[in-house]
């Protein structure tokens, strides 16, 4: 059921996409990101980039599976929808130390998140809209700095 439900989580991404170029101004966002931090013995070369993104993108496969899969769906059966609060709770203590506005919007992004996936059993949405909203952080925050790779 993933294509069926792709457009939902499409559009979540749509609409988080301007805050995120918005949030790419302020110098907290930009000292933030990206995690990977480049320095003279490391070469800075798009290759670099698109491998720390890909081993990035799974640790958010991780993070969707244990919040929004095994945490969620085990809680559901006790708790029903009351699950997706217990679930965002963890997820929002994972975000602290992270620019303000992010933080608080997790909590907004672990409902929104959490509900879609009792809804449609699935974490592969969330893990796409995650994975799309952490890549534009990091190349925002490139763009703002001027510091994308130049080669190859």
């Amino acid at each position: 059921g993933f294509t069926k439900h792709l457009w939902i989580y499409v559009l979540l991404f749509l609409a988080v996409l301007p805050l995120v170029l918005a949030v790419s101004f302020h110098a907290e966002f930009q000292q933030y990101y990206p995690f990977l931090k480049h320095t003279r013995r490391l070469e800075w070369t798009w290759r670099t980039l698109l491998t720390w993104e890909l081993l990035y993108a799974g640790q958010f496969v991780a993070l969707e599976f244990f919040f929004r899969g095994f945490l969620l769906q085990s809680l559901r059966r006790q708790l029903g929808v009351y699950a997706i609060f217990a679930a965002v709770v963890p997820y929002c203590m994972i975000h602290y130390g992270k620019p303000f506005l992010e933080a608080n919007a997790a909590i907004v992004a672990g409902v929104v998140l959490g509900t879609l996936a009792l809804r449609t059993r699935s974490i592969w949405g969330g893990c796409l809209v995650h994975i799309s909203v952490a890549v534009s952080m990091d190349v925002t925050a490139l763009l703002q700095k001027s510091d994308l790779p130049k080669s190859w």
